[in-house]
């Protein structure tokens, strides 16, 4: 039950992560559409990481869910 348990905390936390990526991500593209989107590559650049992490979370998130079938 401990394992259990571990997991799902584990998955909160991941959570957590997620929608602060989101979040972050949403503000990144809010500021892109208030200011010139040339010349601000590095925002660019920015919002593209944060789209790989976002999509990493969301595997790994499902990943983990999968694995509390098998307990």
């Amino acid at each position: 039950m401990a394992k259990l348990d571990e997991i799902k905390e584990f998955i909160g936390f991941l959570k957590a992560l997620f929608i602060t990526s989101i979040v972050i991500m949403s503000s990144l593209i809010a500021y892109l559409y208030k200011e010139n989107i040339e010349g601000n590559y590095v925002v660019l650049f920015a919002i593209i990481i944060n789209m790989f992490v976002t999509i990493f979370l969301f595997k790994k998130i499902l990943k983990e869910i999968r694995s509390l079938k098998d307990l």
